[in-house]
């Protein structure tokens, strides 16, 4: 359609320039189109802008092209199908710019017409801004939400007519409302269900006449739950720009809370009965230390606590007295046990205060005490770690002194004694032999057999003279021990066959049953013929008649292992840590049946160890025993080899 036809159409509306001027002056873009073909035959300078088109470009063009969304064309199908076209048609749209930008509007559409034409007329608002606010209000809302989704406390909000405005589901849960409930979305509903589930929903409903009849007051009530819950109920007034319109109440789960508060009230009274145990054990500990002190103080044994290397802190009286201290140098910190010791025992002692570090009780050991007036004193200390401390310590100090004299006594009358004996017993030996094979022969056989029996009577007082010379040897360190290159091979032979006849007296042999061809060892030969005698006497002596006793040497690197075995007796099992002891005798009447002095075995055991080897058993009772010992190996020569 032309411009002129335009201008045509609107001369017959009643008053064009009533139109023109609501057109132009309205602050809304305004668009006029005919009522069957769409077409735009005005609009305002508004829409122009709007747009970004002339008002030439415009005019006679279809609403279409300015209208970019589906709706507009739904929406205007519907208008003219429509028959009742009284009042306004309020629609969302779309608009086309010429740039190609699209700008949401809202649109007011009305109808104007005369018995020769209709006309469609568009108020139109770019509500691009509105879509941002009601965005960023969506936006906040959902935020709000998300808030108090994730706090850890329940929140329900209120107006003044008491209207559920929010709630979280964490409220929800925490009181396990039902829909029921929910739907009614009113405070009385839901403080009827807290009370309900309340072992003291009174409180509830006190605060909630309160707040009735102080709107503005805070309340807070600590609710407990019939499930065994606590929670905080507090409930605080909501205000908008200082105007009341209404309440946010918020609850906390404080059962965890409670717990603890239980807890410590419990450990609260066990601290003071366990305050109460401990005076009534400090007392204790008062009354048992000032017994521990007379105890310390009675004691016939030096006692001393120290610390470090030697350092004294304490000492009994008993000890003072021994070395001829007193109380006020010991309080100075001016004794040292190793001031106080011979240098020769040093090495000793600082052994002892490594084992304590490493097994908390030290082997007793033998020294020399240096006392105040320059004297020396013999005694025995013991070490051992005293618990709690890091480097704490505590030792027994015995006096030596009348042990060392009755030692020495002992000593002098088993030699003098053994030596008085020797020289006797020797002639009565040889004498009590001579009649046996000579002049036996002649004898009754009643005084011949008391003869054997005095002759064997002298034998064995002659091995006991010798073993107890042997101890008193050991003990007073007199025994001398030579290290010589020794073929253990060729000195068990040797042993053999000088008791091979003592064997004989059981009816029992000897044989070698795996040997080397030679086993160089360092030794006191002399020695280990002892030790031979001792166990081959044992194995004839308690081996069965006829029985047989093996004889094995064994290569075991740079040490050789002997073993002896029998196929008697055996040991019984309560007597083999005592084995090695002086005197040990496993049956006594049996064993002085078959004679014996019970010292062999203690002195091949010292002998031994005195030679660098290790000497021990195994044994069945019933099945016999097998005494092993070993020594150090020489050095190999290449013909040897």
């Amino acid at each position: 359609m032309t411009k002129q036809g335009n201008a045509t159409e609107l001369s017959t509306l009643a008053d064009v320039g009533l139109l023109h001027h609501v057109i132009n002056f309205s602050r809304e873009a305004v668009v006029v189109l005919s009522e069957d073909s769409l077409v735009i035959v005005e609009l305002n300078q508004k829409s122009c802008q709007v747009l970004g088109y002339s008002r030439e470009e415009l005019l006679g063009k279809e609403i279409s092209l300015i209208e970019c969304s589906l709706q507009d064309v739904f929406f205007w199908d519907d208008m003219q199908q429509t028959s009742d076209r009284t009042g306004n048609r309020i629609a969302d749209s779309e608009w086309l710019t010429k740039d190609g930008v699209v700008i949401p509007m809202e649109k007011r559409v009305s109808f104007f017409g005369t018995d020769a034409r209709g006309f469609w007329i568009i108020h139109a608002e770019d509500i691009t801004a509105r879509i941002r606010v009601n965005q960023e209000q969506i936006h906040l809302a959902s935020q709000l939400q998300s808030s108090l989704e994730a706090t850890a406390e329940g929140i329900l909000s209120v107006d003044l007519r008491g209207n559920v405005i929010n709630i979280n589901h964490r409220f929800i849960s925490m009181w396990h409302l039902t829909d029921q409930v929910l739907i009614g979305r009113h405070l009385d509903l839901i403080v009827s269900s807290i009370i309900s589930q309340s072992v003291n929903g009174s409180v509830v409903a006190t605060s909630l006449e309160r707040v009735n009849a102080e709107p503005d007051v805070e309340t807070a009530d600590q609710v407990a739950l019939l499930d065994g819950r606590y929670v905080d109920v507090v409930s605080k007034p909501e205000y908008y720009r200082d105007q009341l319109i209404g309440r946010v109440i918020s609850v906390r789960d404080i059962t965890a809370m409670k717990q603890v508060e239980h807890n410590l009230k419990e450990m609260r009274d066990l601290a003071e009965l366990a305050n109460q145990e401990k005076s009534k054990m400090l007392d204790a500990v008062r009354l048992s230390e000032s017994r521990l002190r007379r105890l310390v103080n009675a004691s016939l044994v030096g006692i001393i606590e120290g610390s470090g290397q030697g350092h004294l802190i304490e000492a009994n009286q008993v000890l003072l007295t021994l070395l001829g201290y007193d109380r006020v140098t010991l309080e100075r910190g001016q004794l040292n046990l190793f001031s106080m010791m011979l240098e020769a025992s040093h090495a000793v002692c600082h052994a002892a205060f490594h084992e304590i570090d490493v097994g908390y009780q030290a082997t007793p050991f033998e020294s020399t005490l240096i006392c105040a007036d320059g004297s020396l004193v013999s005694v025995m200390i013991g070490l051992a770690r005293l618990e709690g401390t890091e480097h704490g310590w505590v030792g027994f100090v015995l006096d030596l002194t009348e042990q060392k004299k009755a030692d020495k006594i002992k000593s002098e009358f088993i030699a003098v004694v053994s030596h008085e004996l020797r020289t006797p017993l020797t002639s009565i030996r040889g004498a009590l032999g001579l009649l046996e094979h000579s002049i036996g022969k002649d004898l009754p056989p009643k005084l011949m057999q008391l003869l054997k029996i005095a002759h064997k009577n002298s034998q064995r007082l002659g091995a006991l003279v010798n073993d107890l010379l042997d101890i008193e040897k050991l003990v007073s360190g007199k025994m001398s021990i030579s290290s010589d290159r020794v073929d253990l091979v060729a000195l068990a032979q040797q042993a053999m066959e000088f008791n091979s006849a003592y064997a004989q007296q059981f009816d029992v042999r000897y044989y070698i049953e795996d040997h080397p061809k030679s086993a160089w060892v360092i030794c006191d030969a002399d020695r280990v013929m002892q030790v031979f005698a001792n166990l081959l006497s044992n194995a004839a002596k308690f081996s069965h008649p006829s029985g047989m006793v093996a004889i094995r040497i064994l290569d075991r690197d740079d040490m050789f292992r002997v073993e002896i075995e029998d196929h008697g007796q055996g040991i019984p099992s309560h007597f083999h840590d005592q084995i090695f002891s002086k005197f040990a005798q496993a049956d006594g009447g049996n064993t002085r049946k078959q004679g014996g002095t019970g010292l062999g075995l203690n002195i091949s055991k010292t002998f031994i160890e005195k030679m660098g080897g290790q000497i021990g058993f195994e044994s069945r009772e019933g099945e016999g025993s097998v005494f092993w010992f070993t020594l150090t190996a020489a050095v190999r020569r290449l013909d040897e080899r």
